[in-house]
Formats: C-alpha cells, structure tokens, sequence
C-alpha cells in the first residue's frame, strides 16, 4: 500500500539527495555515500559506497565556497568530480566532441563554397552548440538515458513526498524535479551562443564563470525554474518504464539504508528483476 504525502514540516527532515543517469543505470548520491545501479541479464546489480565527493568542513573555507566567483570554481569542481566517477559519461562525452569536431571541420570546409548552401555551413560552424543540443536531446528523449534520468528524479522525488522508496510512490512522483542539472542548460546555451559573436578566446574560460554566476543569482526565479521545467518535461527526460524505476527504486533503497546506518561500509548487492 502506498503511503500518503506527508506534511510539509515532516518534510524539512529529509536528507538531500541527488543523481546521474548512465547508458545502463543511475548513479546517486546521498550525504556520505553513493550507489551507483545498473540492469544486466535479468538481475540488478547496485553497488554502494562511500561518497567521493568533496565537501567542505573548515568553516573557512565552507564560507569561501559561497563567495561570488569563488563559488563558481567549487561548483565546477564539484561537478567535474561527479562526472569523472562515471565511465560512461566520459566516454559519452568524449564521443560528443570528436563527432562536434568532426562535425564544425566539415563545416567549416564547406562554407567556403559560397551561396545559401555555404551560408548555412558556415552558420553551423560558427554556432556549433546547436548540433550538439540535437545530438544530446535525441540521445536523451530516444534512448534509456532519458528514461533513467526521468527515474533517477522519481525515486528521489518519491523518498522526498512520501519518506517510502516504492513503485507505486516512484510512479506517482513527478519526474520533474527542481534540482535537475537541467535547469542550468538554458544559461549554457545562452553563454554558447554568445561565443562567436564576442570572439575573445578569454571568453572561453570566464563563460565558465558567468554561466554559474547567473545560475545563483537567478536560477531560482520563476522564469528560470519555468525554462528549467520546460527542458526536463520535453527534453532531457522521459517517462521510464519499469524495467528503468525498479533499477532507480532498489538503488535508492539501499542508499538509504547505508544513510540510515543499517548498513555501514562499501557493499554489493545483486537482486532478481521482476521485470
């Protein structure tokens, strides 16, 4: 039986948590460890341990991380950290820019032969960010990432209403979710289209800076979480089906428990799907 929504000041309790979605699987991760889940052969393979992600506990420096600018470096340090952790993501990414290189090189070689055909070479060349966003909207909306992305944000979203990492709660729970990395993507997008137009290549560096800068002083007004929820909903999500919420769910259950001390220490678990 499902439970109900609990009340709001019951809610404040909650511990924060946040997540990846991968080729296969999900990543999460909780206040002091992560699990990182994936579905092979019929069974569910979930592996948890201690959080790797640094945080500051010298209050000198836990102040320092929330300076203008210097918040900037300890969030895309941060970042850079979680994405390292996954092998997929790197390889992903990589992939990414060698078929944008490939991509703005033949372009580039194309625009040189004048006319509207050559005009829109060089167009593609000069904003090579638009390519990328088909190539990473068609890989999310069409393939198992989107569905695991859209799982990760239930199962989180599910522990965060009901306290209860079911199904049935996971199902209930929106795959909208107001911390999704998404939301910082239309002030990425911005900050690409901008780069041809002021061709500094200093800006390549401090765009960086100006894309996070924005996100922590607007990214929580309504247009911006409006734009965010916009790009979640039609884009960098998809509603997942079983196979991809029980992965998430079992994962998100035995994080849980190593929170809660039920579980202390790295540990592996593999379970039968039902699905």
């Amino acid at each position: 039986m499902a439970r109900e929504a609990v009340p709001k000041e019951q809610k404040k309790d909650r511990m924060l948590f946040g997540g990846m979605a991968r080729w296969d699987g999900l990543d999460l991760f909780g206040p002091g460890y992560m699990s990182t889940a994936y579905r092979k052969k019929g069974e569910i393979h979930i592996r948890v341990e201690s959080s790797n992600l640094w945080r500051p506990k010298n209050p000198m420096v836990l102040r320092a991380s929330e300076l203008p600018v210097l918040r900037s470096f300890f969030f895309w340090g941060r970042l850079l950290t979680q994405v390292v952790g996954s092998a997929w993501t790197l390889v992903f990414f990589a992939v990414t820019m060698a078929v944008l290189w490939i991509f703005v090189s033949l372009m580039q070689l194309g625009s040189g032969g004048g006319g509207v055909l050559g005009g829109a070479f060089g167009f593609f060349a000069a904003f090579p960010i638009l390519p990328i966003l088909i190539l990473f909207f068609a890989v999310m909306k069409f393939g198992p990432l989107g569905r695991y992305h859209g799982a990760e944000h239930k199962s989180v979203a599910a522990y965060e209403e009901y306290g209860e990492v079911t199904l049935e709660n996971a199902k209930k729970a929106s795959r909208i979710h107001p911390r999704c990395g998404t939301n910082i993507l239309a002030y990425i997008i911005l900050a690409a289209l901008l780069d041809p137009i002021i061709g500094w290549w200093g800006y390549a560096i401090l765009q960086f800076i100006l894309i996070s800068e924005a996100w922590f002083i607007f990214g929580k007004s309504r247009p911006s979480i409006a734009v965010g929820n916009f790009l979640q909903k039609y884009f960098t999500t998809t509603e997942p089906r079983r196979a991809e919420l029980e992965v998430a769910v079992a994962s998100m259950n035995q994080l849980l428990e190593a929170e809660e001390g039920k579980k202390i220490g790295e540990s592996r678990v593999t379970m039968p799907a039902r699905f």
